[in-house]
């Protein structure tokens, strides 16, 4: 029989910040550090709570740290540390099973992660502890059109911009898109509208003009949300979906068209978005209007409650 392994896993208190963020980040436990200073200034700028930071210490060595973000919408983005050895795969499941189950499901419902291709380890840890896989991302990118153009839609469509008033007409439209999606199915039906729509507004800058919502006459057809990144002089494409019987008729295509046209006036450089690589339509619609892929990620779900 090998040596008995002693694994404890505890919420880290504020004096131990530093060093369990330091495994966080860079997989040592030592405190300070570039990659520790810039998060640092980067959580106080955004205002990100690090209550929810926990460590797992194996025979009284750290081992392996967590952080639970919350975010708008009922979400939480679990980062771990850079894992090295299969051998961390246990104790880095009880933590992270430890940090979900610490979670209040009336504020977090649906727990978050993005790996890197290479974080094999991490992702048999995050299964381990009841993660599935959501969705294989890519994130793509592209400069904004230098003409920008009108939004031109079929007859008979025709686009609102967010505000209370037309907030019904967002909730059916993006219920809508949901029907027969290839963009992540897996989250269908574990959120709430109020939660997605919360979720969305918290993406970037919220600005009710950079939300469109496509009509034809009282029927919902489909939405573009746009929002600012201020500190990456970019436009994101949060969402764009259409309903099931207007696909394939080259809407999309002009939505995108005019969003790339709003990249300018929003003092943007660049418009960024994230698609399913299962996507493969609105794959070959990013494509063809050349934006280029220059990260992917494994996304990853654990659903409280």
């Amino acid at each position: 029989m090998g040596p008995k392994t002693d694994c404890a896993i505890a919420r880290v208190d504020a004096a131990d910040q530093p060093e369990a963020l330091g495994l966080l980040l860079t997989g040592r436990p030592v405190a300070g550090g570039p990659a520790v200073d810039h998060f640092l200034r980067h959580a106080d700028t955004h205002k990100l709570q690090l209550d929810q930071l926990w460590l797992a210490t194996v025979n009284r060595q750290p081992a392996a740290a967590a952080l639970v973000v919350p975010n708008p919408g009922r979400t939480g983005m679990l980062f771990v540390s850079p894992l090295l050895s299969p051998a961390l795969v246990g104790p880095t499941a009880a933590l992270v099973k430890a940090a979900a189950a610490s979670q209040d499901p009336a504020k977090v419902r649906l727990l978050q992660a993005l790996l890197e291709p290479s974080q094999t380890v991490a992702a048999d840890a995050l299964a381990a502890a009841g993660f599935r896989e959501l969705a294989h991302l890519l994130y793509m990118q592209r400069r904004g059109a230098r003409n920008p153009q009108p939004l031109q839609l079929p007859d008979g469509l025709e686009a609102v911009h967010y505000s209370p008033e037309h907030r019904a007409l967002f909730e059916r439209a993006i219920q809508l898109s949901y029907e027969q999606t290839l963009d992540c199915p897996g989250l269908v039906g574990l959120r709430d509208m109020a939660d997605i729509i919360a979720g969305h507004m918290g993406t970037g800058q919220f600005d009710p003009q950079l939300w469109y919502a496509l009509h034809c006459g009282e029927e919902p057809v489909g939405v573009m949300l746009l929002s600012a990144v201020p500190q990456q002089r970019a436009l994101e494409l949060v969402y764009l979906g259409l309903g099931p019987a207007w696909r394939g008729r080259g809407i999309a295509r002009r939505l995108l068209e005019h969003g790339l046209g709003v990249v300018k006036q929003a003092s943007a450089g660049t418009m960024i978005l994230a698609v399913d690589e299962s996507n493969t339509p609105a794959f070959q619609l990013y494509r063809s209007a050349e934006f280029v892929t220059y990260s992917r990620k494994l996304a990853m779900i654990f659903v409280l409650g």
